[in-house]
This record gives C-alpha cells, structure tokens and sequence, in this order.
C-alpha cells in the first residue's frame, strides 16, 4: 500500500470537517462573555485550520507536483477529483478567515464557522465520490461514504475537545459528554456502511481478480485491533464524561484521541488494500 499521501489527506480533511462542526455545536453551549469565549476558541480554529492545510499537503504529495493540482481544477465539474480539489480549496479558505477573525478581530462568527462545516461535509462527498465513481469495485458502494463520513462524526468531535482542554478547563466534563455523543454516531454510520459492505464482500472482485474478501484476509487481524482499539478510546471518553468524582485528566482525552487516530489510519489502510 503506496497511497500514505491519500491516507493522510482522506483522514486529516473529515476530521478537520468534524472538528469544526463539533465547534461551532459546542460554541452554543459555551456561556462566557464574548472577549473569553474568543480566547477559548481561537487555538482550537487554529489547529483545525493547520490540520486542514496538512491535509491538503497530503493532496499535492498524491499528485507528484503542485501544478498538477492547478491542472486538475481545470476539470472542476466534469471531474470529481476536480472537484474535490476546488470545495477542499474553498472549506481551508474558509476555516483560515475564521481562525484569522478569531485572531485579528479578537471576534467569533458562528455563522461563518457553520459555513464553513457546511462547505466541509460537501467537500467529503466530493472526496467519497471520487472513489465510488471508479472501476475499483471494493470502493464502488455505499460504504465509501459511510466510511469517510464516519471519520468526521467519530474523530473529529475528539479532535474538537482535545483542542479545548487547555483553553476551557472549568466546563470540559460538558465537551467530553458531547464528544463521546457524537463519536457514538460517527462509529455507528461506519458500522452500518460495513454491514452494508458486508451483505456482498464475497461477489466484489478488486483490480487483482480476486475477490474482496480474500483480499482482505491478511488484514482480518488488523480490522481487528483497528476496532479494539477504537472501542478503547470511547471508552475513555465515556469514563470521562461519566466520573463525576475525581479529577478531570486531561491525559485520557488526549490518549482517547490517539486511540482514534490509529484506528481511522488502520481503517483507511484498509480501504486502499482493496484498490491495489
């Protein structure tokens, strides 16, 4: 598996989506004065935007060169990787005006930070797309979008409370709760897209010949651990947001978003198993 590029592209761009999404949820939940509330939230619209930009360094490393990606937008609507390069454009465009206002202005827009999850769960349609539009029969299916929306969903709410934890100490236990909601519904739709996927596995055959589920045998292990481990970080999240005892620690959130990430890598590696 050669396409560490797209991993990282199709991993880092859904969460930055869900992360931002999961901000502008938690900004009408967030009660402060408004000078507060934007020192709460500007690190965290940073880094989601720095995460968005890293994302589309992923995109130009998968196309060899830069101008090949001003030469892909020249096919901006008849081509869906075109496509996908012009919203992923405009949503990073858009996710750096709202961490600059946050910066210059000292000002918080949850209009523009809804706009600009809006623009993001578009351009993850687009990404999904490019992929479903193929001949690769293992990714030509529903679950393409199931899989690349539930990413979003899943980790992009822990990568939003990550990012709060050092600016919002005194109401974390409230993120957490949502984070752990919302991660809940974001590994739900990956877990109906693979009962989905599942239903016909053995009748797909990938570019090789053979079919997807004796393609995908080797890695029965990895699915495994992948969904071991995932299960693990929510469990962290539901410890935290349950135990209203002790302490919160601040350890198990970051720990929990780890936990995530590993597993969205492995599931990724996965997908693109069936494409080579």
């Amino acid at each position: 598996m050669h396409e560490w590029a797209l991993l990282i592209f199709t991993i880092a761009i859904p969460a930055a989506v869900g992360g931002i999404l999961f901000l502008w949820f938690m900004s009408g939940k967030i009660a402060n004065d408004d000078a507060n509330f934007a020192n709460i939230m500007k690190l965290p619209l940073i880094i989601i935007a720095c995460l968005a930009i890293v994302g589309l360094f992923g995109a130009f490393f998968h196309l060899g060169k830069p101008i090949h990606a001003f030469n892909a937008i020249r096919g901006f609507g008849r081509s869906w990787m075109s496509n996908e390069i012009v919203v992923t454009g405009v949503f990073i465009a858009l996710a750096c005006i709202t961490a600059g206002l946050a910066v210059v202005q000292k000002k918080i827009n949850p209009v523009l930070m809804l706009l600009t999850g809006l623009v993001g769960l578009i351009d993850i349609y687009c990404m999904a797309t490019a992929y479903t539009v193929t001949r690769v029969n293992g990714w030509h299916h529903l679950n393409t979008y199931f899989v690349f929306y539930g990413t979003a969903f899943s980790l992009g709410p822990i990568v939003g409370a990550s990012l709060l934890a050092p600016t919002f100490k005194e109401g974390m236990r409230k993120v957490i709760k949502w984070a752990f909601i919302f991660s809940i519904i974001g590994i739900a739709i990956q877990l109906i897209g693979i009962a989905m996927f599942n239903a016909y596995i053995p009748e797909i055959e990938t570019i090789s010949g053979v079919t997807a589920a004796t393609k995908l045998v080797p890695y029965s292990g990895m699915i495994g651990v992948r969904w071991v481990i995932e299960i693990a970080g929510l469990v962290l999240l539901a410890y935290l947001s349950l135990n209203t005892k002790n302490k919160l620690n601040f350890a198990f959130i970051y720990t929990a978003l780890i936990f995530f990430v590993l597993a969205e890598g492995m599931s990724r590696y996965v997908f693109y198993v069936l494409g080579s």
